[in-house]
């Protein structure tokens, strides 16, 4: 399916906004507050697929929209900032993503939100669905940047404090900053400052949802805020959006995998710098996929026999590895021989 962009809106100096036609009655994209959107960028004649999360809601927009950062070096990311124009076609895949809500009329919740610098895609999200869909339910949003030039939907985010002052609250957490004044912290997160924050809204750490978005740094800083406090990783929603630089040292090694893809075998070599998933994409063999960074599910698979070595900050659970399951685009080989099912 290919999607007409209406507008495209400058966010900060290093973020715009795509705006897209979501198609006529029949064809309109249905997709839940959180999910990504991954889009088809024809780049010197090879398409490149990258996944960003809606910042548009499903209930209140009509419009589609996703929020891109620019990333240093990100052949996808600076191609879109600097040649995508109104009126341009974009293919796309179907939405997608198990970081989202389903808001219900009748819920009571309390929800703590952590975003972190482009992290804020996903919860805008998901902030004006459970404002306008659950309006029993609370919200405390803590938003860290390096700088208050470079918070993403600033102005948008302080009209939804103006108008739901007693569902939505807002704290800004601004590394560049050298003094603290009203909600805009200074310095990094901490678990002495998270303390007083909770302690200003009357919470205390418990059975809220929580949900984190960010860099991989931020969001094991939170988590582990979290665990000191008593909330375990499982009661922790998380979607990644930027992942540690992976260090490989299996590069003499070449192993013989075997995937196993509806009903078929494909018998592929894998060196231990390379991803499951990079391999079989230069053999031409299908594996579903999205994100290529461990951000989303698309990529999961099955290890049956053999090893494997998947880079943290991944998504699955500590019950999903011991079940043997992995994401192919971060999983790289390490034993001699491999069966993975798909």
């Amino acid at each position: 399916m290919k999607l007409l962009v209406k507008d495209i809106i400058e966010e900060t100096s290093d973020a715009i906004s795509i705006c897209f036609k979501n198609g006529n009655f029949f064809k309109k994209l249905k997709y839940k507050p959180g999910q990504f959107l991954t889009i088809h960028v024809p780049i010197d004649k090879l398409v490149n697929k990258r996944a960003y999360s809606f910042s548009s809601n499903p209930y209140t927009d009509k419009d589609l929209k996703i929020t891109i950062k620019r990333v240093d070096k990100g052949l996808v990311s600076n191609y879109l900032h600097n040649n995508l124009k109104v009126g341009d076609k974009l293919e796309v895949d179907d939405p997608a993503g198990s970081f989202f809500i389903e808001p219900e009329s009748k819920a009571k919740k309390q929800y703590v939100l952590f975003a972190g610098g482009s992290g804020i895609t996903p919860m805008f999200s998901i902030v004006k669905s459970i404002l306008t869909e659950e309006k029993d339910s609370n919200i405390l949003l803590v938003y860290a940047n390096q700088t208050i030039a470079s918070i993403i939907f600033h102005d948008e985010i302080k009209a939804l404090e103006n108008q739901y002052p007693e569902r939505f609250s807002v704290e800004h957490i601004i590394s560049a900053n050298k003094e603290s004044q009203a909600n805009y912290h200074s310095g990094l997160a901490t678990n002495k400052l998270l303390g007083e924050i909770f302690a200003k809204h009357q919470l205390s750490y418990s059975e809220h949802t929580y949900m984190i978005c960010g860099p991989f740094g931020y969001m094991e800083k939170i988590k582990a805020i979290l665990k000191e406090n008593g909330i375990q990783r499982e009661k922790i929603k998380i979607e990644v959006f930027k992942m540690p630089v992976v260090k490989v040292t299996g590069k003499k090694l070449l192993s013989e995998v075997t995937l196993k893809i509806e009903g078929e075998e494909h018998q592929i070599k894998v060196r231990g710098d390379k991803s499951i998933l990079q391999q079989a994409m230069s053999n031409s063999i299908v594996i579903p996929y999205s994100c290529r960074s461990g951000m989303c599910s698309t990529c999961k698979a099955k290890c049956v026999s053999g090893e494997v070595k998947m880079v943290e900050g991944h998504l699955l659970t500590d019950r999903d590895v011991d079940n043997g399951e992995i994401l192919t685009c971060i999983s790289y080989p390490v034993s001699e021989k491999i069966v993975i099912e798909i």
